[in-house]
């Protein structure tokens, strides 16, 4: 396992969980992230995705340069058509295209590959990249985004995402979020960014728990179970885990996290420390993603705890 995947952390070292922008109807029963080629569907309810974005696409050297690219210039021209980018070259890039398209623009809003083919924006990140570049916070909310429907899996598990961003405001206390009560993981990072690392995970405390409730073969190691997620077997991943996000994440009260890229000492040592050692502790992300899940959607995201 590479040593560039891993900074500072606690007990557990452990990552996030892949969402996606498609809801639980937009998804064919028979696709998966290996062999979807055609765009998906509009989804329909937010902040509800399904992860399915394949690693491998994403993390291969070729699609990595493509998708910084995007991020420097609008998405589109006239007639909402597409720039051109390799992505429309190979399936992989047109996956990786469908899901930044997803993430970044509003559900009312759709671009046109120069084939006429269509990509719905779903959540909207950063529903003016149409018409300019990316600005430093756009990238950061799609690259959660992105880092959240990462799946080596291959399984399309409902996820709820939340965060402080208008496009994740819901009453998670009406249907239909009601059942998704574990929480998961939290994703941040910056993949429109050159460098080896591109985004950081980190997992709730509660997971362990729920985990170990329900089987008795998980690794104690979690992030032995997000790096098969996240990263798949490229070798090349870009997700380093910084642990347990009560470490290197402060809430507000709407428990909305801004995270540091290594641990902040928890939250009451956080704000006092932070400006402190902020060139130690690298930068703080605000633009952060974290999930919830359903109960019985826990073994099927996290297939390697088995059934015992």
């Amino acid at each position: 396992m590479s040593s560039t995947r891993f900074v500072a952390v606690g007990v557990l070292g452990a990552c996030a969980l892949m969402a996606g922008c498609i809801g639980p109807s937009d998804v064919e029963p028979v696709e998966t992230a290996e062999t979807a080629e055609a765009p998906l569907r509009p989804r329909t309810v937010v902040p509800i995705g399904a992860n399915g974005l394949a690693p491998a696409h994403f993390w291969a050297q070729e699609n990595r340069a493509a998708f910084r690219a995007l991020g420097g210039a609008a998405l589109a021209g006239a007639g909402g058509v597409l720039v051109a980018t390799p992505l429309l070259g190979t399936a992989g890039g047109r996956s990786v295209l469908d899901y930044t398209v997803r993430c970044a623009l509003s559900e009312d809003q759709v671009v046109y590959a120069p084939n006429g083919e269509a990509y719905y924006g779903s959540f909207g990140f950063a529903p003016n990249w149409t018409g300019r570049a990316l600005n430093v916070s756009e990238q950061r909310w799609v690259s959660a985004c992105i880092f959240q429907h990462l799946n080596g899996s291959g399984a399309h598990v409902d996820i709820l995402l939340r965060g402080g961003h208008p496009a994740l405001e819901c009453s998670p206390d009406e249907e239909p979020f009601l059942d998704f009560i574990v929480r998961d993981a939290t994703m941040f990072g910056n993949a429109f960014l050159s460098g080896p690392i591109a985004g950081f995970a980190c997992i709730d405390p509660d997971l362990t728990g729920e985990l170990s409730r329900i089987s008795l073969s998980c690794p104690l190691d979690l992030s032995i179970l997000e790096l098969d997620r996240l990263c798949g077997h490229v070798p090349t991943c870009g997700i380093a885990f910084v642990g347990l996000c009560d470490l290197a994440c402060t809430e507000d009260t709407a428990g909305n996290k801004t995270c540091r890229t290594l641990p902040l000492l928890g939250p009451l040592l956080g704000p006092l420390l932070g400006p402190l050692l902020g060139p130690i502790l690298g930068p703080s992300y605000a633009e952060t993603i974290r999930t919830q899940l359903r109960d019985a959607d826990l073994l099927p995201l996290y297939p390697g705890c088995g059934l015992l």
